[in-house]
């Protein structure tokens, strides 16, 4: 090789160009073994060259691929967000449709009132759920059954025909559009949705909280549902008590200091009161004396006819006990579930739900040498059928004797631990 280059470079200046053609053919790695000053700077001259056209197609295709890559990413961002869009449009809607179904739930009551009262609380609390306040979502059914696997849940209008046994509703929301801003070609211009929830009333467990805070001694503690009765007050001496059948005594709680008239008073009229379980311990308080406590006693519970008596440290306001919101005296309790006919307090009004109804325990009659010797052998309901008489002057009876109908047991189990947020049971999301 050595030999060829030098040869071509001692003849003519013609050869010079045969000799560069030459080089152009020959590997860089070559170049180390050329020795001849000419050919070793024209073999240098047309690699460089040769590197320098390669360096410039790369820069091309480089570009190329970044910009492909670029667009790639972009769509894939764009998927995102409307795949989190649809998602969180999702959320909100299935929100809105457990808050409905809760609200629906509460108002179950075993009567024609209380389906009516379910899809109004439904509509009502069906844009309150979420981080911001909704608008846009409303619901499409409300709909009732007796048992969660019915098929198909009954309108409002059919639930009232069996309206005793309803426990379900089902709230379904209308359809919601969501508009697809980057991906219309993977998810359509738009995506639509809607979602349900199912909620009832749980079998409640044994311990119920905040109940009328009175003993009711029953000698039967199951009575025939419908059954009208009068209860008799009746108290303890501090020391014992002994109570008749259809009598009442008020207890003690642990948040009221004293048993005067006007702790009797409060206590009847709905203050909050605390926790017990079945087969659980009670106290029974002196109630004042034989003369006023009778009274304390009628005149906290006729708060829930609108009646406000005097006195009491002026505590008996309808601010703190509301009336009921029915207080038609002439009434029975299956005409009270299906508020009619309905008498609206005025003034006060529009009252509150269920304050006629009392969820009280109950005990065996007998004699209790302990102020915490009563136990509480059934959870009862009974319904506040009128006003309880506490007329002028002495205090003799039927003097705070409570007219009432029976209603049932409260729906509780057998064991269990008490549930403060509802008085008989607990509404429950189920699907």
């Amino acid at each position: 090789m050595r030999c060829l280059v030098a040869t071509l470079f001692v003849r003519d200046e013609w050869r010079q160009q045969d000799a560069a053609l030459l080089l152009r053919s020959l590997p860089c790695p070559l170049s180390g073994l050329l020795e001849i000053g000419w050919a070793r700077k024209e073999f240098r001259r047309v690699c460089v060259s040769s590197l320098q056209k390669d360096r410039r197609g790369e820069r091309g295709s480089i570009i190329i691929m970044t910009a492909i890559f670029a667009l790639l990413l972009l769509l894939m961002v764009g998927l995102c967000i409307d795949v989190s869009r649809i998602y969180t449009v999702r959320a909100e809607l299935q929100n809105a449709a457990d808050a409905a179904a809760l609200a629906a739930a509460r108002e179950l009551n075993g009567g024609t009132g209380g389906i009516d009262d379910a899809v109004v609380a439904a509509n009502a609390h069906l844009n309150t759920q979420g981080l911001r306040a909704k608008t846009g979502v409303a619901i499409a059914s409300v709909e009732f059954a007796v048992n969660l696997t019915d098929n198909p849940y009954l309108n409002a209008t059919a639930a009232k025909a069996n309206a005793a046994n309803i426990r379900f509703v089902k709230v379904t929301t209308q359809p919601t559009s969501t508009n697809i801003l980057f991906a219309s070609s993977a998810l359509g211009v738009s995506n639509a949705q809607s979602r349900e929830a199912i909620a009832g009333m749980s079998v409640g467990l044994s311990g119920i909280c905040d109940f009328f805070p009175a003993a009711v001694a029953l000698a039967d503690p199951s009575p025939t549902p419908g059954t009208l009765m009068t209860l008799r007050f009746t108290q303890g001496t501090g020391n014992s008590a002994t109570l008749a059948d259809k009598d009442y005594i008020i207890l003690e709680v642990p948040n009221i200091n004293g048993n005067g008239q006007v702790e009797t008073a409060l206590l009847a009229a709905g203050i909050p009161t605390f926790c017990k379980n079945l087969n659980d311990p009670i106290s029974m308080t002196p109630s004042s004396n034989p003369n006023n406590g009778p009274r304390a006693s009628g005149d906290g519970m006729n708060t829930r006819f609108n009646v406000y008596a005097n006195g009491y440290g002026n505590q008996l306001q309808p601010a703190t006990f509301p009336p009921d919101s029915n207080i038609n005296e002439t009434i029975t309790a299956t005409q009270y579930s299906n508020k009619s006919p309905l008498t609206a307090p005025n003034p006060n009004g529009p009252g509150k739900d269920e304050r006629r109804l009392l969820v009280v325990p109950i005990i065996a009659p007998g004699f209790y040498p302990g102020p915490s010797t009563g136990i509480i052998s059934v959870w009862g309901i009974f319904f506040l059928k009128s006003k309880v008489p506490t007329p002028n002057g002495q205090c003799n009876p039927p003097c705070g004797s409570i007219p009432v109908e029976y209603v049932g047991k409260a729906n509780v189990a057998a064991n269990g631990n008490p549930t403060c947020s509802s008085g008989l049971t607990t509404p429950v999301l189920y699907k």
